[in-house]
């Protein structure tokens, strides 16, 4: 059974959902297959092992950063005479929750953020950064200070490392675009990468991004894209995302009972009165109308 790590066994409190800490880990040492409630950023600092993730085994080393998605089963193994040293960062996306949503629009945080740890669970190919060794002592400096402000918690430290940890997510980005040489055009065929584009656009119908975005990933021009999409899906990009966002709305609907504006906003529609017309459009009912008609047929 995968060994399932808590929100409230690891992070410092329901007020601030974030916890740094940096591991050693000795040679031989496994840790099993395990599960996080909450997102953990990995650096390793020194050394080389396994990690097993999405199905697939692959080497990582010094200077490897990658992020694990809450949900995500992973695993690690050391197999190297010096062991391996790894800063761990972890938090909620709640904590940045202002901050996630405005970085959506910029493309090399999305390949990050989010391409990333699709890449690496979906497609048998390593998608994880590796960061040059000035890259690494960059990235060094921002853990050292964030790992400070999170062990002395001097006045106002939660604000700096929220800012902090922004800053070190931005300067990930800006050396995952500009070194990274695997993507969704490695794949056989064109009809394969709508297909991966499909399942990231499943796993993430809840954040606003854009054709132009979508388009990028998978290596094509827009135009080409929105031909090639229509042929596959028998739908637009826009048409196949509102599709899944209503999926995922009315089982929300159906098994909670959390106010409408807030389900909106969790599915990716920040306009109430847009998302009451795309919900009726693919529908044929107001959200209210369906969940008043499921609540009484339960």
């Amino acid at each position: 059974m995968t060994n399932v790590l808590k929100i409230d066994q690891y992070l410092e409190s329901n007020q601030f959902l974030f916890h740094i800490e940096p591991y050693r880990l000795g040679d031989g040492t496994h840790i099993p297959l395990h599960r996080h409630e909450f997102v953990e950023l990995v650096f390793i600092s020194q050394g080389a092992g396994l990690h097993e993730y999405g199905g697939h085994t692959f080497p990582i080393a010094a200077g490897d950063a990658f992020i694990i998605e809450p949900g995500m089963d992973h695993a690690y193994t050391i197999d190297h005479r010096e062991g391996m040293e790894v800063v761990n960062v972890l938090f909620v996306p709640s904590l940045l929750e202002r901050e996630l949503a405005a970085l959506a629009g910029v493309t090399s945080f999305i390949d990050f953020y989010y391409m990333e740890p699709f890449l690496r669970a979906e497609v048998s190919f390593q998608a994880k950064l590796t960061l040059s060794p000035g890259q690494m002592l960059d990235i060094r400096g921002l853990l050292e200070q964030l790992m400070k402000e999170y062990r002395q918690k001097e006045s106002g430290y939660q604000f700096l490392i929220k800012s902090k940890l922004i800053e070190l997510f931005i300067v990930l980005s800006r050396m995952y675009v500009s070194t990274r040489n695997h993507s969704l055009p490695s794949l056989h065929n064109d009809e394969e990468i709508i297909l991966q584009i499909c399942e990231f656009i499943k796993r993430h119908q809840s954040h606003p991004l854009s054709l132009e975005q979508i388009s990028q990933m998978a290596g094509m021009s827009q135009s080409k894209f929105t031909l090639l999409f229509r042929q596959v899906t028998g739908q637009s990009f826009v048409e196949y995302r509102n599709m899944q966002r209503i999926q995922l709305a009315k089982q929300l609907l159906a098994a909670t009972n959390d106010k409408i504006a807030r389900i909106a906003l969790e599915t990716g529609y920040d306009d109430l009165s847009h998302f009451n017309h795309v919900f009726k459009k693919v529908t044929g009912e107001t959200p209210s109308q369906f969940r008043k008609q499921r609540k009484s047929n339960s």
